[in-house]
């Protein structure tokens, strides 16, 4: 092999060698740059146009004990509202017609389970495609709540199971306001206005593997206290991926936020437990504003801030001016020998 095919062989090597580097860095190294984006290819389009006029049934309301037995009474429901059968609505088409309710059950202790529905545009504030008011053992499963002021909407709730929903392109997906003993779990919220999930207040909650993609925050809890539980839900392209505000005691763990301008942001929060989350891609990982007592351990970082000299850029300057060294080398000689 003769010095000039050896030459462009060696040039070959570093450019393979390049390469591979920032590939390592774009996809396995814990200093993952802002520019490193995971794109999610997710179906933004309503499920709206599929459904057949002729299925579209009345809105739901339903107050009291007593309402529940005069809905069932007109053969509207099945079950008997116990725990082992529960009252059951399922798989209705409701269109609220730009205003109003779609759902309401309010002042009920019944057990009861409202499933495979798909409710839409309801308008005005607080107006939700499911909306209940001072409700225990409720339980909303594997529903369509999209295109409505709030998709889901708990208010001084108690025992309630949120789980398997699609709520996408409403004001909040899913708002859960001064309700405990809160289960959301599965739901997948999506290019809502201010927050995928929304909790006001409320004790004993736990938010789990739900999908929060492009609203303005993920999943968001505001003056939120005791036995709070965040973890393993994915929080892409929204502002902020999971922002807590005079929330405290939260424990906030294996979540997947990327791809957020803030990937966790802490406002007035204190004594929170974040842990083992995925935070790269952000353009800020974590954020503490005014905060006291967090505790931060085993998270993956964006941008991890150590000495210089364990910035992989550092390093990869020095081996490419040791490598561009090399072939300026090589090269005189290569030109002095054919001299020869």
């Amino acid at each position: 092999m003769d010095l000039n095919k050896k030459t462009k062989l060696i040039i070959l090597l570093i450019s393979g060698i390049v390469f591979n580097y920032f590939t390592y860095i774009c996809y396995n190294s814990r200093f993952i740059s802002s520019n490193c984006r995971i794109n999610l290819n997710y179906n933004n389009e309503s499920d709206l146009e599929d459904l057949e006029i002729s299925s579209i049934s009345e809105t739901i309301h339903i107050d009291g004990n007593s309402g529940w037995v005069a809905f069932k009474a007109a053969g509207n429901c099945t079950g008997n509202g116990t725990y082992y059968d529960p009252y059951l609505i399922e798989d209705l088409i409701i269109d609220t017609g730009g205003f109003g309710i779609g759902i309401l059950i309010e002042n009920s202790d019944f057990y009861f389970r409202i499933e495979n529905c798909t409710i839409y545009n309801s308008g005005g504030v607080l107006n939700a495609g499911i909306h209940l008011l001072d409700v225990i053992n409720g339980q909303l499963i594997d529903n369509n709540c999209s295109n409505n002021w709030a998709g889901i909407y708990l208010r001084s709730c108690s025992n309630s199971n949120i789980s398997g929903n699609i709520v996408n392109d409403n004001n909040d997906g899913i708002a859960s306001i001064a309700s405990d003993r809160t289960t959301i779990s599965d739901n997948s919220a999506n290019n809502n206005i201010r927050g995928g999930i929304f909790i006001y207040g409320g004790d004993d909650i736990m938010v789990l593997r739900n999908i929060a993609n492009g609203n303005d925050k993920g999943i968001s809890l505001f003056f939120n206290n005791d036995n709070t539980t965040v973890s393993s839900n994915k929080a892409y392209n929204n502002s902020f991926g999971i922002h807590l505000e005079k929330s405290n005691n939260t424990i906030i763990s294996d979540n997947t936020a990327i791809n957020n301008s803030y990937g966790i942001y802490l406002e007035k929060s204190n004594f929170n437990n974040i842990s083992r989350n995925n935070l790269m891609g952000n353009e800020n990982c974590i954020y503490e504003d005014n905060c006291k007592g967090n505790i931060f351990e085993d998270n993956e970082y964006c941008d991890y801030k150590e000495d210089y000299e364990e910035v992989p850029g550092y390093n990869l300057y020095l081996l490419l001016g040791f490598l561009f060294v090399v072939v300026i080398i090589i090269s005189k000689k290569n030109r002095e020998i054919s001299k020869i």
